[in-house]
């Protein structure tokens, strides 16, 4: 079975989500193929569109915040929206793309790719079965446009909210965001400690902003230091690398402070720390649940995020805070209370979807293998 992933550069985890159904998928003996979706109308399209967005979201975070509000408030099942007209001419050159390498199924990451397919859908294309993967803990805007096959929710409490928002809910499997193998495997921290270079038996507090390092993290680093000096910090940068520049001048010095860019080690910095802080993006968080890990949500980007951060504290999964001192004193509590901890990583037990990808496969396996059987009737 060959299955295409398609997924878009506007930020981390789209890709992040994409890259472990990809994984699933090879272990399981398949074929998968990940596309860059805006890349299909061409690569200079694809840099400016998943420049501008990174852009905003670090610089300019409340302008996005008043975009993505101004997007729920015109986001209605009555008509489509410009989001799905922008996206009919990539989704005419999808269509070429589809003839010339046919599939047994599509998986979708991002709005974008959602978009052109449910274009192709009501053109009457003949598509394999196609699947739709939300990678918040909310329903973002513009999926009233949709029609796919199925649609993947993070956590059956968000059934009805999609429901609401005109999905038809024998669409919706709520089967988690998946999340690499990495993640779900036995953590052992003494081992993960030993293969990152750490000490054994320092707290270890893991400060994350993120694919693209959004956030304050340089004073929130410097006031963390200034509370856990017997402490190890742990600050990974993603692919900011002004950042990950300012950090290393700041605290490139100092013997307790690890300044880290990006990383292929993030499951074993998390299986390895004590707290973890990190803004509430959906990614991070799904590894972070799925990890186990006690969890400090940090300034969210508004929208999407602070609907994340929203329902993780609403189910014990996190807890956040508005200010940075805020921050800094529940993330040290948490560390020192054993009895918090448990009670946060029993109720991450309770809510995580840590098989996510398996059961996404093994949808697509079924209705390709009814397919075949009703082709064969035929």
């Amino acid at each position: 079975m060959k299955i295409l992933i398609l997924s878009c550069n506007t930020g981390g985890g789209h890709n992040t989500a994409a890259r472990a159904m990809k994984e699933e998928i090879e272990r399981q003996g398949h074929t998968a193929v990940l596309e860059d979706y805006l890349a299909m109308a061409n690569q200079a399209t694809s840099d400016l569109i998943s420049n501008s967005y990174i852009g905003m979201a670090r610089h300019s975070p409340h302008f996005f915040g008043m975009i993505y509000r101004a997007s729920m408030a015109v986001s209605t099942t009555r008509h489509l929206s410009p989001i799905y007209y922008a996206n009919i001419p990539i989704a005419k050159r999808l269509a070429g793309y589809l003839a010339e390498n046919p599939c047994d199924g599509i998986v979708m990451t991002h709005l974008f790719a959602m978009e052109a397919i449910s274009y192709l859908k009501r053109r009457g294309a003949k598509l394999p079965v196609t699947v739709a993967i939300a990678t918040d803990y909310t329903c973002q805007p513009f999926w009233e446009d949709l029609e796919c096959d199925y649609y993947i929710l993070p956590h059956e409490d968000l059934t009805d909210e999609y429901a609401r928002r005109g999905l038809p809910r024998e669409k919706l499997r709520a089967y988690g965001i998946p999340v690499s193998s990495r993640f779900s495997d036995e953590a052992d921290r003494a081992e993960a400690r030993a293969r990152l270079n750490l000490p054994e038996d320092a707290p270890l507090f893991l400060v994350m902003g993120g694919s693209m390092g959004s956030g304050h993290i340089l004073k929130f680093t410097e006031q963390l230091h200034n509370e856990v000096e017997n402490g190890i910090i742990a600050v990974i940068c993603g692919s900011n690398e002004r950042l990950l520049n300012s950090m290393k001048e700041s605290f490139g010095h100092i013997p307790n402070i690890r300044v880290i860019g990006y990383t292929n080690d993030v499951a074993d910095y998390m299986a390895a720390c004590d707290v973890l802080y990190t803004k509430p993006g959906g990614l991070t968080s799904t590894e972070a649940l799925v990890r186990n890990v006690p969890l400090i949500h940090t300034a969210p980007i508004p929208g999407c995020e602070t609907a994340n951060s929203r329902f993780f504290e609403e189910h014990g999964i996190s807890f956040s805070a508005h200010t940075i001192e805020e921050q800094i004193r529940y993330g040290c509590e948490l560390a020192r209370n054993a009895a918090i901890q448990r009670d946060m990583q029993r109720r991450q037990s309770e809510n995580a979807h840590p098989d996510a990808a398996r059961k996404i496969l093994a949808l697509i396996e079924e209705q390709d293998g009814r397919r075949d059987a009703k082709d064969s009737a035929n």
